[in-house]
């Protein structure tokens, strides 16, 4: 009897050591990338490049990496125009809910991107992509 018993926790513990290896493996496997594709009519820039007018797919997370990476391709992903690391802020109160912030330019320059907001980020959090990051701080 005393075996049964025995057994039967044993059983029970390796079971619930199972079950929660699992609900964690599969919160792993939620995807991490979030892709926009953002048209513009006029040319844009990134740090150390010039987009110009056109349709973009803009990747957080790209392949499941670091949610704090951002890369630019061509909808059919077949170009790279931009990959960099980012820094994560918050979305100032009151600033509206565009998925892209601009910073100055001079004039007949290029609007630079200072942070994407991207779409589907169930946090209210963008990733900062101008160089230097100060300038994103809201």
């Amino acid at each position: 009897m005393f075996k049964h018993v025995a057994l039967l926790t044993v059983v029970v513990a390796i079971a619930g050591v199972l079950a929660a290896s699992s609900s964690q493996a599969a919160n792993n496997l939620m995807p991490l990338t979030r892709i926009n594709n953002l048209t513009f009519s006029k040319p844009v820039s990134l740090p150390g490049v010039t987009l110009a007018a056109g349709t973009y797919a803009f990747e957080s997370a790209p392949a499941g990496t670091n949610p704090n990476i951002v890369r630019v391709m061509s909808p059919n992903g077949q170009r790279q125009f931009y990959l960099g690391f980012t820094v994560p802020i918050v979305r100032p109160r009151g600033v509206k809910a565009d998925i892209l912030t601009f910073g100055e330019a001079a004039n007949g320059a290029p609007a630079p991107i200072v942070a994407w907001y991207p779409l589907g980020r169930t946090q209210v959090m963008s990733s900062c992509i101008a160089n230097p990051p100060r300038r994103c701080e809201g």
